[in-house]
């Protein structure tokens, strides 16, 4: 099927087209409901992830570079990036077809902070 996500709907187009049996998609929602499922936010995964590849790095080079920094008497940082905007993430409304929804923000002015931490072992 064409989607991405399982969400009820979907769950009842697949039930109609193997079983071809219609159900409501509230009905759908009570059946993944006692089998349970719940309706989560999905999270986002980089597709270039490579967990095996992690974990040669862990078992064959991290080992190398604890000892290094051991014996130098140094340490290990951990590091990542992020930002914070002061803009809001708007999700979807139900409006009339061509009618699109308009929500008003306070203040126009876009600002952003972006952060470097580190942890260490």
């Amino acid at each position: 099927m064409e989607f991405a996500l399982w969400n009820r709907a979907a769950v009842m187009q697949l039930i109609e087209r193997e079983y071809d049996i219609k159900l409501s998609v509230r009905g759908v929602g009570n059946y993944l409901s006692r089998w349970g499922f719940t309706p989560q936010k999905p999270i986002k995964k980089a597709y270039e992830q490579r967990p095996e590849a992690v974990q040669t790095w862990l078992n064959e080079q991290y080992p190398d570079i604890e000892k290094r920094a051991k014996a130098e008497g140094g340490e290990i940082h951990w590091g990542d990036e992020t930002a914070l905007v002061n803009t809001d993430v708007r999700g979807r409304r139900d409006a009339p077809a061509g009618k699109t929804p308009v929500t008003y923000t306070v203040g126009g002015t876009r600002q952003k902070l972006s952060m470097i931490a580190t942890v260490t072992n």
